[in-house]
């Protein structure tokens, strides 16, 4: 296609200079150059070796430049261009090939470079539209994802990833060092005398008080009442 576009665009080149040509001439003779005559002069100048020497450097020079060639096309070549390769990409025989290249580290690399800024405008468009969001959370919250979250999490490998990372991290002295601060302030929350526990306590301390208050004065009364039953008898026994 692109070879049949520059061999058009020699073509209407130089008709155009033969144009001019023949035109010069007709003015200096008074006779114009027939259709025939043009097409006749055209063909042998196609056949000189100049001239296809200067189609086929122009036919490299568009091959070379792809971007060029592509703007070049019109809006019919680029439309098929583009039906030609989401036919190719679809096809059934193709599939194969693709899911090769994907595989490949250094295709898919290129390929992800290549849609990663479309990918994440696609993803920030697609979690404002509530439609999409209410889909997500019922994806999220289906048996089917638990299950899956579940064997993820109880995986021998992902357990070893999981203590790796925290071997890692413990390594790192600015991570020990926040962990030793939070163990500091859980150690002191603790030891804090909650509002409930206090109010329980002066409880229990008053309660405690008013019995022994109680008991003491028991036993007092108690002795004074048997010193008084002696004194009586004592008294009772001089009077017999």
């Amino acid at each position: 296609m692109v070879k049949r576009i520059t061999w058009l665009g020699a073509l209407i080149v130089l008709t155009f200079s033969l144009s001019s040509c023949g035109t010069q001439q007709s003015s200096a003779s008074s006779e114009p150059i027939s259709y025939k005559d043009m097409k006749s002069m055209v063909i042998d100048i196609l056949k000189t070796e100049d001239a296809q020497k200067a189609l086929q450097e122009s036919a490299s020079a568009t091959s070379g430049n792809n971007g060029s060639s592509l703007r070049s096309l019109s809006v019919q070549d680029q439309e098929q261009v583009r039906l030609a390769v989401k036919e190719t990409l679809v096809a059934p025989e193709y599939s194969k090939v693709i899911e090769k290249l994907m595989t490949d580290p250094r295709f898919a690399g290129e390929f992800a470079k290549a849609v990663n800024k479309q990918n994440k405008q696609i993803h920030k468009d697609l979690l404002k539209d509530p439609t999409y969001q209410k889909d997500l959370i019922q994806v999220m919250k289906s048996p089917e994802m638990d299950k899956m979250i579940l064997e993820v999490l109880q995986s021998t490998q992902y357990r070893k990833q999981t203590m790796s990372l925290m071997q890692e991290s413990m390594q790192n002295p600015l991570f020990r060092l926040e962990i030793l601060d939070l163990l500091k302030k859980a150690v002191q929350e603790e030891l804090k005398p909650k509002p409930d526990e206090k109010v329980t306590k002066e409880k229990e301390g008053g309660d405690k008080g008013g019995g022994e208050g109680g008991g003491e004065g028991e036993g007092e009364g108690g002795g004074e009442g048997e010193s008084g039953g002696e004194g009586d008898s004592g008294m009772s026994d001089q009077g017999g």
